[in-house]
């Protein structure tokens, strides 16, 4: 999903440069929600990823589509599949993979573009005459239904939000720091992620004292309602993942966390209200993967573990001293 927020720019860039033209969107059946609503999108093409043919299936039911230009910014081979059937000229983003590999690998960054909203806006820049705005643009939720988790008593409330949740275990900070920097605070704490995160929400609870002011909402809400929570609270606190690139969007101050990846991959925050927190000491295995692993490879995950509760204590003050 964050891979796909990451991709509003262009398409913002590209509705100004065309207001009359056709943008249509393909992905992921489960990331549709992410885009569709976007100012410029004519359609949003899912195709179903639960299904081992849910690609084909789409595929088949497509016309002949003829577009002036196919933009690629995914490039694998689902999206050169895809691309196969449709008519047009086709821009394929440069993801640098070699560059970035270096970079994991031998520690040496010589990514030529740093961000990779960049990275996306360079296949388009010989048609698009609009420039790049770096902002991420954010689904509107101004119609979302509310389910009743977010009752008008909690969204009353000055609160901050925590999206304790991230694809990959690497990219999540430990329950344990989680828990030991709320015992510090006195904040309204929201506490959000999909049904994955729910035990280590309730891990978190179970080691607060009982008077505690946090809401475990995980699992209880949609995408759309977790963005609306974003924002209105105060302040973000959230791992390198889609809810990140979220509280980016709306300009408020946000605090995120970096372990087996890290920011100089091109995926930091598009926020002058950021803070990033990693390992105190930078380590030579850090970063250890493009996208994040499911175990640390040298078992000692010391770039999140080494994360003091403190630090996180003291950012959460100077953000909500900058409001």
């Amino acid at each position: 999903m964050g891979d796909i927020l990451l991709t509003s720019p262009v398409v913002l860039a590209l509705h100004k440069s065309y207001p009359e033209a056709t943008i249509d969107f393909y992905t992921k059946d489960t990331m549709r929600q992410v885009i569709e609503d976007h100012l410029g999108i004519s359609r949003v093409y899912p195709w179903n990823c639960s299904s081992n043919n849910g690609l084909e299936d789409m595929l088949d039911q497509l016309e002949s589509l003829q577009y002036d230009h196919i933009v690629d910014l995914q490039n694998n081979w689902r999206s050169k599949r895809l691309v196969r059937e449709l008519s047009g000229k086709i821009h394929r983003v440069n993801k640098e993979g070699i560059r970035r590999r270096v970079l994991v690998g031998l520690g040496w960054n010589i990514l030529r573009e740093r961000h990779v909203i960049r990275r996306y806006y360079s296949c388009i820049s010989d048609f698009c005459i609009s420039p790049l705005e770096e902002k991420i643009a954010l689904p509107n939720t101004d119609s979302t239904n509310l389910t009743p988790p977010l009752s008008p008593e909690t969204l009353a409330t000055d609160f901050i939000v925590w999206a304790i949740g991230a694809k990959h275990f690497t990219k999540r900070l430990p329950v344990s720091i989680i828990a030991k920097t709320l015992q510090s605070i006195d904040h309204h704490v929201i506490l959000i992620g999909d049904s994955s995160d729910c035990q280590n929400a309730q891990s978190i609870i179970a080691h607060l004292p009982k008077k505690h002011r946090v809401t475990d909402l995980t699992g209880k809400t949609s995408f759309l309602e977790s963005v609306e929570l974003i924002k209105r609270a105060r302040l973000t606190l959230a791992n390198d993942s889609v809810m990140m690139h979220v509280a980016s969007g709306t300009g408020k101050p946000l605090i995120s966390f970096w372990g087996s990846t890290t920011p100089e991959l091109g995926f930091k925050p598009l926020s002058n209200h950021a803070k990033l927190i990693t390992a105190p000491k930078r380590l030579s295995c850090q970063p250890c993967h493009t996208a994040g692993r499911s175990s640390c490879p040298k078992k000692h995950f010391n770039c999140m573990m080494t994360i003091e509760p403190g630090i996180i204590v003291e950012s959460i003050d100077d953000a909500l001293k900058e409001l």
